[in-house]
Order: structure tokens, then C-alpha cells, then sequence
């Protein structure tokens, strides 16, 4: 076989094995001991939830790669009528099957490795979306995010692809920047915080929160981040153990509570239009079209009921 037709059935068949990040997420998530807690729970034991919910998703993950690594190993083996024969020959010869396998499948097996660190890297970090969603989600905040409302509407009001979501919404967004959050989320950051100082100046964006697990963040990158009114938000374990020194760098506890206040404080307002509002409710109603979860459209059905009380009281 190929290389290259090898490389398509990996690609295919790992399609076929592997759970996509965010439904695993949502599944780990519904059978987790955390699920039927309230606000207050949430808030108390986000980080022990974090770190749960990405520890049981790689478990589950590496018993998804192990499969598809066995059923590859098959495919090449069955596909392969010399090889078969060896097979018959040193029947009772393992070690030489092992070996002439590795010998004869070295870059086929090299390409295989390959897929699955790609795969790790970039399911990590929608994994991690993922489960910072569910945490906003379960202590009651309202946002939009790009899988859902898509990339478009957040092109429209110049907010980059480096925004994950806004809180609490595109719509209050266009209406008034500076009572919303932009959130960024990158499981660590290495050289690529600069492209989010880039974004921003791109943008005109005027803040943002980056949320991520990385604790080796030095003082420079820190110091360079709050120059450009960005936030740094780490688990809260982290802050306390390296970046308690740091009043720009926030603990998850109290980014989320923040949150709430930003989504919160758009439900007091009463000068806004009714424009606004009509708006406001199309958006909710084409996020509510894509979910089916009772977590994840409550605190949305809250927020489209507010919208329809102040249309209907103008």
C-alpha cells in the first residue's frame, strides 16, 4: 500500500473510531459525579471540574487511538498477501513477525504516529473550549461562540479568529464593546500570545481574557499581555501557586464570576432599543436551533424570555 493511500485510511478510519472533542466532552460531562450541581457547585469546584473532565476525555481518547492503531496494524497486515505468507512460515516465530512487520511497515507506521500526535494537539485544544464552555454555561453566562453562530457574523464586527466567544453576545458586542468580554482560549502559549497582541490591534478590539493552562508563562509575556489590556485566566491552582503575585492574571474562580457580572449587567439595562432586543432574539433563537441539551438552552430560554418582556413592554 501507498504511503499516501495509507495516510487517507488512517484519516478515514480515525473519522470512523474516534468520538469528535466536543461530544466527548459533553458525554464525560453527563456522567460525571459534577452534573447535577448547581451554580454555587460549579463555581466552588470549577478547576476540580477542568481538571476531571480533561483527564477522564484522555483516557477515553487513548482507548479510541489504541483501536485505531490495532485495526490499522489489521488493515495493513490483511491487505498484504507476501506479508500473510511470512506469516504462515514463522507461525510459531513471534519475535520475527514483530520485527519483519516493523521492518517492512517503518514509514506507514511513522505516518500512523505522526496522525496521532496532530490528532492530540488539536483535540486538546477543542476539548478545553469545550469544557470552558460547559463552565460558563452551568454558572449561568450567555455567550456566542463561532462553532454556533459561525465564523461570518464574527467577521462582520471585525472580531478575529483568535476570539473562541463573546460574552455575552455579538449583538451586545456591535451595540456597546466595552460592557463585553472577549475570551481567547489556548491550552498553552509558547510564541503564540503574540499573534493574540496582533488580533487585537488588528481588530481595535479594547480587551481580552486568555484562558489557559500554561504555568510557565514568564513575567515579560505577562507584563506584555497587560500592556494590551489582556487578561490572563489560569486554573485556580495555578494562580495561587505561580502567579499569585500577578493582579492581571485571574483565577478561573473569579473570571467566571466576573462573567456572570458582564452577562448579568445587560439584563438591567433599560436603555436599550427594541431594534436591540429583536436582534438580540434572533441570535438566541438560531443558537437554541442547534442544541438539544437542557444545560446548555436554559440559560439562553432565560435570556429570550428577557428579550420578548422588553418588546413587548415597547
Amino acid at each position: 500500500m501507498s504511503i499516501e493511500a495509507f495516510k487517507k485510511y488512517v484519516k478515514k478510519n480515525r473519522t470512523n473510531i474516534m468520538t469528535k472533542p466536543k461530544k466527548l466532552v459533553e458525554e464525560v460531562f453527563e456522567q460525571s459525579p459534577f452534573f447535577q450541581g448547581d451554580q454555587t457547585y460549579f463555581l466552588e469546584h470549577c478547576t476540580e471540574i477542568l481538571y476531571y473532565l480533561r483527564e477522564v476525555c484522555w483516557e477515553r481518547y487513548l482507548v479510541f487511538e489504541r483501536e485505531l492503531t490495532s485495526n490499522t496494524s489489521e488493515y495493513l497486515i490483511s491487505s498484504d498477501s507476501d506479508f500473510m505468507d511470512t506469516l504462515q512460515m514463522h507461525s510459531e516465530d513471534p519475535k520475527k513477525i514483530i520485527s519483519d512487520f516493523l521492518e517492512r511497515y517503518s514509514e506507514h507506521l511513522f505516518e500512523l504516529s505522526k496522525s496521532h500526535t496532530n490528532s492530540r494537539r488539536s483535540r486538546a485544544g477543542k476539548e478545553f473550549e469545550a469544557i470552558i464552555e460547559i463552565l460558563l454555561l452551568r454558572t449561568g453566562v450567555v455567550f456566542d461562540n463561532q462553532g454556533v453562530i459561525g465564523s461570518k457574523l464574527f467577521k462582520t464586527d471585525r472580531l478575529g479568529k483568535l476570539v473562541d466567544c463573546v460574552v455575552p453576545g455579538v449583538t451586545e458586542y456591535s451595540e456597546e464593546r466595552r460592557r463585553c468580554a472577549l475570551v481567547s482560549m489556548k491550552t498553552s502559549l509558547r510564541e503564540r500570545w503574540q499573534e493574540v497582541i496582533e488580533e487585537m490591534t488588528r481588530t481595535g478590539a479594547h480587551e481580552m481574557f486568555l484562558v489557559t493552562l500554561d504555568a510557565g508563562i514568564t513575567k515579560n509575556t505577562i507584563e506584555a499581555l497587560s500592556s494590551h489590556n489582556i487578561t490572563l485566566v489560569v486554573p485556580d491552582d495555578l494562580k495561587l501557586n505561580s502567579y499569585n503575585e500577578y493582579n492581571n492574571v485571574y483565577g478561573l474562580t473569579k473570571f467566571l464570576f466576573e462573567m456572570i457580572d458582564i452577562s448579568n449587567s445587560w439584563k438591567k439595562r433599560r436603555d436599550l432599543s427594541t431594534e436591540f432586543y429583536k436582534n438580540r432574539l434572533l441570535a438566541i433563537e438560531t443558537r437554541l436551533k442547534s442544541v438539544n441539551k437542557n444545560y446548555v438552552r436554559e440559560p439562553f430560554e432565560e435570556y429570550k424570555v428577557h428579550c420578548e418582556l422588553q418588546i413587548n413592554k415597547s
